[in-house]
Parts: C-alpha cells; structure tokens; sequence
C-alpha cells in the first residue's frame, strides 16, 4: 500500500514546466512510465504587487512521459521529456519539444512508513520560444536538487520536500516548496492533493529584471484499471502569484508499472 500510494505523487507535480520530486524509489529491477497531458489557459496574471489584473489571453498544452527504472532498491534513474504548444494572442505562437529532465533519486533513509530521498535532475531546454514569461520558463539548461520525505498513515500519505533550481542565462535561480496529501477511498479510487511552490531567488538579469512567486494547486482523483495500468483526472490553477500568470486548466494521465 505505501509504494501503491506513492504512484500518484509524481503526476500531480508535472504542471508549467515544474520538475517534481516523488520522495519514492522504485524497487531494483522494477519501473513505471506515466504519460500525462495538461492544457492550461491564461486571461489573467499576476502583477508586482501580487495583484490581479487583465493580460493577453494565453494558452499551453504540454505532454509529460515520465519514466522512471530501480537500477537498486536505493537508486533510480529518471528520464522525463516533454512536448508544449503555446499560443498568445496577438503574439507568437510556438511548438516543439520542451524540457527533458534527466536525473535520479537515492533513498537516504526509511522506515515501516516513512522515506527520505534525495533527487538530482539536469534540465535540457528543447525548442527555442518567444514567450518569456517567468512561470513558463527559460531556453537554457537548468540543474535541479531536493530532499523530501513522505509520512503514510494507513490508506492516507502526506510529503513534502525542498528544493533549489540553478538556471542559466538571465533568468534568478530558484527556490521550491511542495507539498502533496492523498489517500485511498476505495480500494481502486485515489483522490490527490498537490501544492507547488515557487520563488525566484531575487531578481535576474535584462527582461527577467524583477523577482516573482506563484503556488499551483493541483487536485485529481486516479483510477486503478488494474496491477500494472491506472487513470488520472483532475484539475489545475494557480492560486496566488507575484509577476506570474493565473493558470487554470484540466490535465489527464496514463499510469504503467513493469
């Protein structure tokens, strides 16, 4: 049941181009694959004083297929590429890979019911873009760290970790802060709760000349078809945000485990 429940932590983080870390290892030998697609509309953002105001309507789709393999029980590897389309009104529109996020995670420490871990990915940037929004991302390569743990409580689990993001070019690393609670309430229903905390470590450099922040929230309930395939639904929007747009939008998953 721990492991089982640890499956849906990893979806639940792959929103606006944010890598996520599942405090979670897979057992060596043994691996999943989840592919998750989320489209995401924006009319509104964010402004430097955390206010909200009117901006180009702006649309994203983005394709995850996140893979993750146990070289041991201590050690898995993690290769995550991505596909996004964005449109702007009155401005550009752009299409072609996104991010590829390739890393591992190792198991410091366990018990009957809790895990720490710790996580490194390299971000490679994809397709040049136009937009240039801090929430969206940069076009240079990115070096991610974490830690997190995760605490089961019979059919519930809550995690949370910490993490800091060294990007290149103009744009400030980052810090992040998330948290993740969910729980069975059926034997095949999960119901899943994500939230995703950003802020720029000051400010960066030419049109990344101001300091922001933005939460996402992520709710979503997953379906267990059965041992080895599950279905994710649910819903995304960002909640509060300084310099950032206010997304919202569904997102789906497919779940394999081998």
């Amino acid at each position: 049941m721990f492991k089982k429940m640890a499956a849906g932590m990893i979806v639940t983080g792959l929103g606006m181009g944010t890598a996520h870390a599942d405090p979670f290892v897979e057992a060596k030998g043994q691996g999943r694959v989840i592919i998750s697609a989320i489209h995401t509309e924006s009319s509104r953002g964010f402004d430097n004083n955390g206010n909200v105001s009117d901006i180009p309507d702006y649309d994203q789709n983005q394709i995850y297929v996140q893979a993750q393999y146990g070289l041991t029980d201590d050690l898995t590897i993690l290769l995550t590429p991505s596909y996004r389309d964005v449109d702007v009104k009155g401005g550009d529109s752009t299409s072609g890979l996104g991010y590829t996020d390739v890393g591992a995670r190792y198991r410091l420490a366990y018990g009957d019911n809790w895990i720490v871990s710790a996580q490194g990915l390299v971000r490679i940037p994809g397709k040049k873009r136009a937009d240039r929004i801090a929430q969206v991302g940069n076009t240079d390569a990115e070096y991610d760290l974490r830690i997190g743990g995760a605490y089961t409580m019979g059919p519930a689990f809550v995690s949370a970790e910490g993490g800091y993001r060294l990007r290149a070019g103009d744009p400030p690393n980052e810090f992040h802060a998330d948290f993740v609670i969910g729980g069975h309430v059926a034997p095949k229903v999960m119901l899943l709760g994500t939230m995703l905390n950003t802020f720029s470590d000051g400010k960066g450099r030419n049109i990344f000349n101001q300091s922001y922040r933005y939460g996402d929230v992520y709710l979503s309930s997953v379906y267990e078809v059965n041992e080895k395939l599950s279905l994710q639904a649910g819903f995304t929007g960002t909640i509060y945000g300084k310099n950032a747009l206010r997304q919202r939008g569904p997102f789906i998953g497919l779940w394999y485990s081998f």
